[in-house]
């Protein structure tokens, strides 16, 4: 198990890791070197140097024990240079600045009625009722997945992400359940991939996928992007419209600006420093290295806490605090070789989801929000809040 300067499996951790990470980054600095040999990086200029440096990366050692999304360690979210950079050319036409904003006015369209249908009772749950169906849809239609087979591609992401966390904090029920969706969502896209006239990613990696291990490298990213894509983007508009409730000020602040898409997409910036959907990067040396002075020798494992880093006090004046005037340069989507390659979508969902649940005044319920027990990906589980049914008004 790697070793943490505090109790990743404690209760009190899941609902609210910051205190953990303040206490242990006052207790040993930025950077703390464990008894097992590990590294957990805690600060913001120590995790910027790890993650935009070649000498750690994923490593054959650290992509098989820890597979991420669960999926073999071949995909290229797991994998380095140069493998890392001919595999993810493959995918990133689909994630161009142009193809994302052609989808603006659809994922508007689609909170919108979402959140329509689900102001209409005057309470709803937003994880289960705008998040999830949102994100779903979303990554759906960009990747291709066909409509008989969108429900067993959006249960298995969620399991899949919760296969980040080390194998110790899941019950030995759960990992049997990882399993069986690591599986049948391999299974699921190789069918979809030899299905005719396929759309999205799926129709343009099925015209470069020839032989037997470009196929395995195909189904093996397409599950890393479903898994990512979706639950990271329900992370982000769940945490994000729990702080705001949180912080009233902050609300308020933000319908003052008359539901501007500028306005609440430099907010998101903020929601997404203050409560990050992915809390850690997972890293090996590569080579002995060093990190601020602090020796690392050749595959040891690096933890860089992302949450941490988001809310060191060097960089972030009072950052425990959420503050929509800042236009804060989070880590929250990694750097360098590995920044999230779905940055710009997740911003846009969240941008549209909040911009209509505002039209609609969400206020706090007596209902407790809830966590999902995963660590490493960070999500409420259940958000209830007040909205006004009222005429559905469309910018």
């Amino acid at each position: 198990m790697r070793q943490f300067p505090f109790d990743v499996s404690a209760e009190e951790f899941v609902r609210n890791p910051y205190p953990w990470y303040e206490a242990a980054r006052r207790t040993h600095g930025p950077v703390h070197r464990t008894r097992s040999g590990d590294v957990v990086v805690l600060g913001y200029f120590e995790a910027q140097a790890v993650l935009r440096d070649p000498r750690f990366g994923h490593g054959a050692q650290t992509a098989l024990e820890q597979t991420g999304y669960g999926v073999p360690a071949r995909t290229f979210l797991l994998t380095d240079p140069p493998g890392h950079t001919r595999q993810r050319e493959r995918v990133r036409r689909a994630f161009t600045a142009r193809e994302v904003l052609s989808l603006r006015r659809r994922i508007s369209d689609l909170a919108a009625d979402l959140v329509a249908r689900a102001a209409r009772s005057g309470t709803a749950d937003v994880v289960t009722e705008v998040a999830r169906p949102l994100s779903a849809r979303v990554v759906a239609d960009l990747i291709g997945v066909p409509e008989d087979l969108r429900d067993r591609f959006t249960e298995a992401a969620s399991l899949l992400v919760r296969g980040m966390d080390p194998p110790e904090l899941i019950a030995p029920g759960t990992r049997e359940r990882i399993a069986r969706a690591r599986v049948c969502l391999a299974r699921d896209i190789g069918v979809a991939l030899r299905r005719p006239g396929g759309t999205g990613l799926l129709r343009a990696l099925a015209r470069d996928t020839d032989g037997r291990t470009a196929r395995a490298e195909t189904v093996a990213t397409c599950a890393q992007l479903v898994a990512a894509g979706y639950e990271t983007t329900v992370g982000l508009i769940g945490n994000g419209t729990h702080a705001l409730l949180e912080h009233p000020d902050q609300l308020a602040r933000l319908a003052a600006g008359g539901h501007s898409e500028r306005v609440i997409a430099v907010a998101v910036e903020e929601l997404l420093r203050f409560d990050p959907p992915i809390q850690l990067a997972p890293r090996s040396a590569l080579v002995d290295a060093d990190i601020a002075g602090t020796p690392v020798p050749r595959g040891a494992v690096v933890s860089v806490l992302l949450g941490a880093a988001n809310r060191d006090p060097r960089v972030f004046p009072d950052p425990h605090r959420l503050r929509l005037d800042r236009e804060p340069r989070h880590l929250a989507f990694g750097l360098g070789s590995h920044y999230c390659l779905g940055a710009a979508l997740a911003r846009l969902e969240a941008t549209a989801a909040l911009r209509h649940l505002l039209r609609r005044r969400p206020r706090r319920t007596g209902d407790q929000v809830t966590y999902s027990p995963a660590r490493v990906a960070r999500s409420v589980q259940s958000l209830r809040v007040r909205l006004d049914p009222g005429a559905d008004a469309r910018p």
